[in-house]
């Protein structure tokens, strides 16, 4: 239960200087970052392929040069996706933060420092790491939204991305073992977990298990990481539907959700909110074969909107309907027939392609190849080449 541990390891990286392979874009900045960009391994990543890789996508720095990210041939292009986008999260800049105003330097010290992810079939257990330099997260800890594991709150496939893809841009971006570019921020994140284990807010359990756990974590150096982590996980919803024990992180962390995280550990709510957005500005993707109505607005008697509650924006791969909540919600349409039905906010649904292949006629909006959306509440249509306010 306390296998929680798959940080970046040093060792050889691939070469530094990777540049962008210039994936195919849009001009329309809501679809430029969708599953076309998920390509088959191209040539030249020998290590990967000999270790099962077979697609690549990237984020790229603003150097121009390139973070990686391979997947095995078991991961989803949605889990693929869903990944891509989170790494965006965590490198957007937010405005007045202490550590996150402007991220650039971070993103550029990633791809100096040759940070790279892997998605991996099946499930971590310790002994199954793939022989390259990287990042490893599984299969069975990448829940997406709209699939039974994250509409079920399943935790036997807990979601460990958020964790995961955060190591990778501590490690390698603000900087732990490897030069980085908030080595400011991360004194401060090593100085408040070693603060949280003294007064009981981290480790919040006195489980033999935990404690030896976070004595390895000691000697390797990983306490900040791992403490971090486990608030960015509470802050975010991910445990807030875990009803087995108090707090998060299988109780190892003493708040559950953002409220606790506020009242119980004021610093460790400082130190995300230094550093990240409070609302998840990036399409979260929808499983393709999700059929239902996704609710985003938070609802005590549906446990999944501990998570959906801080998402802006969604993007439809399939079919199914969505609610949004009191954010601006974005809404990008997929190929199936969707009902969007806004909140409190501006909302906006996104179409990928020009206005003239649409047909709209009050609040339904047809494409002969995508299907026909149903829209209520909804103020913005945003189309390929331009936006049309309703």
């Amino acid at each position: 239960m306390f296998l929680l541990v798959s940080c970046m390891s040093p060792g050889d990286p691939i070469d530094p200087q990777l540049p962008s392979l210039d994936l195919p874009e849009t001009a329309h900045a809501a679809c430029e970052n969708g599953p076309d960009r998920i390509v088959d391994l191209p040539e030249g990543f020998g290590d990967y392929e000999r270790e099962d890789f077979t697609r690549y996508t990237e984020v790229v720095a603003p150097n121009g040069r390139a973070i990686p990210i391979f997947a095995q041939d078991e991961i989803s292009d949605t889990q693929i996706l869903r990944s891509r986008n989170l790494l965006r999260f965590y490198l957007q800049d937010v405005p007045g933060s202490t550590w996150g105003e402007d991220k650039s330097d971070v993103a550029d010290a990633m791809a100096d420092n040759a940070a790279v992810l892997v998605l991996v079939n099946g499930h971590h257990t310790g002994r199954n790491e793939p022989n390259v330099p990287a990042q490893p997260l599984y299969d069975e800890e990448t829940p997406v939204v709209g699939h039974a594991w994250f509409m079920d709150n399943d935790f036997e496939f807990r979601d460990a991305a958020f964790e995961e893809i955060f190591h990778l841009v501590h490690d390698t971006g603000i900087g732990t073992y490897l030069p980085g570019a908030r080595p400011d921020y991360q004194a401060d994140l090593d100085a408040e977990a070693r603060l949280a284990m003294e007064d009981g807010r981290w480790p919040a359990t006195d489980d033999r298990d935990a404690t030896q756990w976070i004595e390895e974590l000691e000697r390797e150096g990983s306490l900040a990481q791992e403490y971090i982590a486990s608030v960015i996980d509470s802050y975010y919803g991910l445990w807030g539907p875990w009803d087995e024990a108090d707090g998060g992180m299988w109780g190892i962390y003493i708040a559950k959700d953002r409220d606790e995280v506020a009242a119980l550990d004021p610093a460790g709510l400082g130190l995300v909110e230094d550093f990240l957005s409070p609302t998840l500005t990036v399409e979260e993707p929808v499983d393709a074969e999700f059929t239902g109505t996704l609710e985003l607005s938070f609802d005590a008697e549906t446990p999944y909107t501990h998570k959906t509650r801080y998402m802006a924006a969604v993007r439809m791969l399939g079919g199914g309907d969505v609610v949004g909540n009191e954010l601006d919600n974005v809404f990008v349409s997929g190929p199936g027939d969707n009902a969007f039905t806004g909140g409190d906010g501006v909302d906006t649904v996104v179409y990928c392609s020009p206005r003239e292949e649409y047909t709209v006629e009050g609040d339904t909006v047809t494409h002969p190849d995508s299907g026909t959306d149903k829209l209520d509440g909804v103020e913005v249509l945003h189309f390929l080449d331009g936006a049309v306010e309703r």
